[in-house]
């Protein structure tokens, strides 16, 4: 009898883990993220990408944040997704995505100006962050994940108020249980 409990957690623990890793697309983007390096997703500090569509974008956004959390070696700290209010930001195909990294030790990290890789920057440094802003048609989001080095927490658990993105300022509005599904869904009309 305790044979057979403990191969039944056994399979409840390799279920629930593969479960994890999977998204609501059926994609496991760990496993996607793990074939390809760190420069394929982040070739700077900061970008711009262009997408055909919206679900393009989303398995590149949702590859690229688990290639992060793989490459930083640090647990997810917080972050959450918000609606950005602002202008309509428009580029050379229909989905406009921005990312920009952040890393900080006691003070912040110039990682434009680094004489090292920014993977082994995020690496070293006690907290980064991975900030996707998307604009599609009218509508923006922004996904925010922040990461922090084990043995250190934050003091406040305040979300950022506004981004700047060319000179432009978008407002951001953080719906309560949002996650990158339903901003996306935003996105697509299918939320207000």
């Amino acid at each position: 009898m305790m044979k057979n409990i403990w191969i039944y957690l056994i399979i409840v623990a390799i279920l629930g883990f593969s479960g994890c890793v999977t998204s609501e697309t059926g994609k496991n983007y760990s496993a996607l993220a793990r074939e390809k390096s760190f420069d394929y997703f982040f070739t700077a500090p900061d970008a711009y990408l262009y997408f055909d569509d919206l679900d393009e974008a989303y398995d590149h956004i949702s590859t690229a944040q688990a290639k992060f959390s793989q490459s930083s070696g640090k647990s997810r700290a917080q972050g959450l997704a918000a609606k950005l209010k602002g202008p309509t930001m428009t580029g050379k195909q229909p989905v406009t995505v921005v990312y920009f990294i952040r890393a900080a030790n006691r003070e912040a990290i110039d990682l434009w100006n680094s004489d090292k890789p920014i993977e082994v920057e995020v690496k070293n440094a006690i907290s980064a962050s991975l900030v996707f802003a998307v604009f599609y048609g009218d509508r923006g989001v922004s996904m925010s994940n922040f990461y922090l080095k084990s043995g250190y927490q934050f003091n406040s658990n305040s979300q950022i108020p506004y981004f700047t993105l060319d000179g432009v300022r978008y407002e951001t509005e953080y719906p309560v249980g949002w996650g990158s599904a339903k901003a996306f869904a935003y996105l697509r009309g299918e939320l207000d």
